[in-house]
């Protein structure tokens, strides 16, 4: 790729960080000086590879899950502030579990870990932020799974390539499909060790976003010995109450900076 081009792309990446919201092509190319044919295509590159993400509702791009992924490696488990970390924090507290909120990637139907947080324990779980997972795989990526437009729905259960991350994970679309019923019927989503080995129990609710169309999910994972069936409704109602908070987020912040600045791994 020319210099011209990389200086370019550049450009145009550090305005959709620093903006922090997610803007139009005309918005990008006047702030980068670029003519809106160049950003627009500049624009598609960011997309296909997943740095950018579009809204084609109303037209307007912003950093993409990707971004969360190499922001989430490289700032680390330290550096990490904004409006999701707290949240997530407090749930791992009130709750004393491991607990941690994802990000849905519409373009590739998977699902980033954007901020994870520890509870008190000595023996809890722990995982990365930044880590990618498909949906069909535990309770945080199969409630967003059930909310997604039943066309999506049916496509991903078509694809065929239904992976299994542990030997509990289910990949019978038959199966999928009665779990996704049954989440939409409750509002959450239950697992055992089907994405991260081990003996885990996961309750995941899903977050939307003011608009109302599915963003992420929160989960919390619980060593078996320590969950207990009589807990789950006060849980979710616990879980929800956060999720509820976590909706102020519009679909634009879900893919900006904002979101890149808040993922990381438990302090």
């Amino acid at each position: 790729m020319a210099k011209g081009t990389t200086h370019k792309l550049i450009l145009i990446l550090k305005q959709l960080a620093y903006t922090g919201a997610a803007v139009a092509v005309q918005q990008v190319a006047k702030a980068t000086g670029l003519t809106v044919a160049t950003t627009y295509r500049l624009l598609q590159t960011l997309v296909d590879e997943g740095v950018a993400a579009y809204d084609p509702v109303n037209r307007q791009y912003g950093l993409g899950s990707e971004s969360v992924s190499i922001a989430a490696a490289i700032l680390g488990s330290d550096s990490l502030i904004g409006r999701v970390r707290p949240i997530v924090r407090r749930l791992a507290d009130e709750l004393t579990e491991t607990c941690s909120f994802s990000m849905l990637d519409q373009a590739t139907l998977t699902h980033v870990v954007v901020v994870v947080e520890r509870g008190p324990h000595a023996l809890g779980y722990e995982y990365d932020a930044g880590r990618r997972d498909p949906l069909h795989a535990g309770a945080s990526g199969k409630v967003m799974l059930a909310f997604l437009p039943d066309k999506d729905i049916d496509d991903y259960l078509k694809r065929g390539n239904l992976k299994k991350l542990t030997p509990q994970t289910v990949t019978e679309p038959a199966k999928l499909r009665a779990q996704i019923k049954a989440i939409r019927n409750c509002g959450y989503g239950l697992s055992r060790a089907e994405r991260i080995p081990g003996q885990g129990r996961g309750v995941a609710v899903p977050v939307f976003s003011v608009k109302g169309r599915i963003a992420g999910s929160l989960v919390i994972t619980t060593p078996v010995f320590r969950f207990k069936q009589g807990r789950l409704p006060k849980i979710v109602q616990m879980m929800q109450k956060a999720a509820a908070e976590l909706a102020g987020f519009t679909d634009a912040a879900l893919a900006s900076t904002k979101v890149a600045q808040v993922a990381g791994a438990r302090r």
